[in-house]
């Protein structure tokens, strides 16, 4: 399993990029990707789309901390939305007073790289547009 993602930080407030991520994450489901959830529930896989909470189950957690905010999305696949089947990216948001560091994550199979890469792009773009002064500090896009 890879992972695209990359870490940024910006002058938002937590509300804001919770704002940015669900105007993002809305444009990514939008048209086909909502018809397909509706497949997906109406075939029991209803638990499998949409906005959710990332767990954090490492047993460090206690020790490495948790994020502020953390969110998730489900962008469902054409050609498996129906078994809920998407590509999930998650974003966790870390108070550091004056600025918030965020990070855009989306873990992948072996054939789904590209389109990983290519949706934590466009969410990156949402909040490049909503903060002139985000500066990228790491990332593998």
């Amino acid at each position: 399993m890879g992972q695209k993602g990359v870490v940024f930080n910006t002058g938002l407030s937590v509300k804001d990029c919770a704002n940015v991520f669900r105007t993002a994450g809305d444009a990514a489901r939008g048209g086909k990707s909502k018809l397909l959830e509706i497949a997906a529930k109406v075939a029991g896989h209803g638990d499998r789309t949409g906005y959710y909470t990332p767990t954090f189950e490492s047993p460090f957690a206690a020790v490495d901390g948790v994020p502020e905010f953390a969110i998730g999305v489900n962008v469902l696949k054409f050609n498996a939305g129906a078994q809920g089947n998407g590509t999930h990216i998650h974003m966790y948001v870390d108070n550091r007073g004056e600025t918030r560091t965020v990070q855009l994550v989306s873990k992948h199979g072996l054939m789904d790289g590209a389109r990983s890469a290519r949706l934590t792009r466009k969410f990156l773009e949402h909040f490049q547009g909503a903060d002139g002064q985000l500066r990228v500090t790491e990332g593998n896009l």
